[in-house]
């Protein structure tokens, strides 16, 4: 009898023994998620500042590429509803390097896409990482467009202009050659070359209009990060 009962306290004992340790696992591992948690908010708050800081700078330098192309969009269509045809040679040969003309910077948000790109997710919250992705997709559909406009004139406008010798004419407006005798001008004039113009306008419009829904996005995107920064 002595012994069972030292065997039932025994095991009373061992089994306190294994359920104070299981208590101090979890109680450990707890603590460990804890300080994981922490890490990753503080991680998570860091990027969010660095996020917005990228979006403004992007933000900032896209309203100046706006204004451009609504100034050209506006040369163009000037120059399409004109009928005066009695402006000088030299007028003219400036009207078409103002229309032909231009270089803009692609977007590029490296923090965006590395975490849209990441199997491991530094953002827990869905409207955020939804968020990001509408802009995403803004953003590559405006470096396209800028691709499609470099092309058109690459590939169109230019052509037509040296094939015409316009090109040496824009040379010499710009001091970059020596004037020349004559200027010829006889594209400017040209139903093709108001084609060329009308097409190119139209997908510098349709640029224009992409730039403005990444902006309505980046806009999306602040109020949502402003929202989650602490």
């Amino acid at each position: 009898m002595l012994s069972e009962g030292n065997t039932g306290r025994y095991l009373k004992y061992a089994v306190g023994e294994i359920i104070l340790v299981v208590i101090g696992i979890l109680i450990a591992l707890q603590i460990n998620n804890w300080n994981q948690q922490r890490i990753l908010e503080k991680q998570s708050q860091q990027v969010l500042v660095n996020l917005r800081e990228e979006i403004n700078e992007n933000k900032t330098e896209l309203e100046s590429a706006i204004e451009f192309l609504k100034q050209r969009v506006d040369k163009r269509l000037e120059f399409l509803n004109s009928s005066d045809q009695n402006i000088s040679d030299t007028e003219k040969i400036k009207k078409i390097s103002s229309m032909v003309f231009f270089y803009l910077e692609r977007i590029d948000l490296p923090i965006i896409e590395n975490e849209l790109g990441s199997n491991k997710k530094i953002f827990q919250w869905s409207e955020l990482t939804k968020s990001m992705q509408n802009l995403s997709e803004s953003i590559g559909y405006y470096n396209k467009g800028i691709e499609y406009l470099e092309n058109d004139v690459h590939s169109n406008i230019l052509p037509y202009l040296v094939n015409r010798g316009v090109m040496t004419d824009i040379m010499v407006s710009k001091g970059i050659l020596n004037s020349k005798d004559y200027l010829n001008v006889d594209a400017y004039n040209s139903e093709n070359f108001r084609n060329v113009i009308a097409s190119s306008t139209l997908m510098t419009s349709a640029l224009l209009e992409g730039a403005n829904k990444v902006i309505k996005d980046y806009n999306e995107l602040l109020l949502i990060i402003n929202q989650k920064i602490e």
